[in-house]
């Protein structure tokens, strides 16, 4: 069996690699003697500190706290009008939504959804205080309570299709305005 690993930046698998390529400028290079003599000094280097050095996967390191990010609702007040151009663009005021990245949402309604729902936000986080995890919770709550017409109550929008919670957070990640998101103390 043959393996092909592409690799950049990683000296992790120089020594257990039988060939090492490398490309440089548009051209290919065997620097195999190379890579193993790199392997060769790591090896020996953890060796003399008595092995006190070894390598371990990133995923049992710690990645440390992560902050909080709470919606600060002013911010998703539109400057002007809010139009879905797309399945993948919403025009929120001046900022283009490109939501191409969201690869979940199938149709038009979800995006009206996701629309509707960014202009939410700016009446359920009028504090600045709920985290966006927090906001996007009562959202579904209310979603699971009242139905989509809790988006849009009064309009009676046949156009709706419930997007998940990832979507909704991911445009609320893609919209840059300033100051709509604050770190939790």
């Amino acid at each position: 069996v043959s393996s092909i690993l592409v690799i950049g930046g990683s000296g992790d698998y120089f020594d257990v690699a039988d060939h090492v390529v490398m490309m440089d400028c548009y051209a290919c290079y065997d620097v195999t003697e190379r890579a193993k003599s790199i392997a060769a000094n790591a090896n020996d280097a953890i060796e003399s500190s008595g092995g006190s050095v070894h390598h371990t996967s990133s995923s049992s390191l710690p990645f440390g706290d992560i902050t909080p990010r709470c919606p600060v609702g002013q911010a998703y007040k539109p400057k002007g009008k809010v139009a879905v151009r797309a399945a993948n663009v919403i025009s929120y005021g001046d900022v283009d939504l490109d939501l191409s990245g969201l690869e979940q949402i199938v149709g038009l309604s979800q995006t009206n959804s996701i629309s509707s729902t960014l202009q939410k936000i700016a009446s359920l986080a009028t504090s600045g205080q709920s985290t966006l995890k927090e906001v996007i919770s009562s959202i579904e709550a209310t979603l699971n309570k009242d139905g989509l017409d809790a988006l849009a109550p009064g309009q009676f929008h046949g156009g709706l299709a419930r997007p998940r919670s990832f979507e909704i957070a991911g445009a609320v990640n893609r919209l840059r305005a300033n100051g709509n998101m604050a770190q939790k103390k």
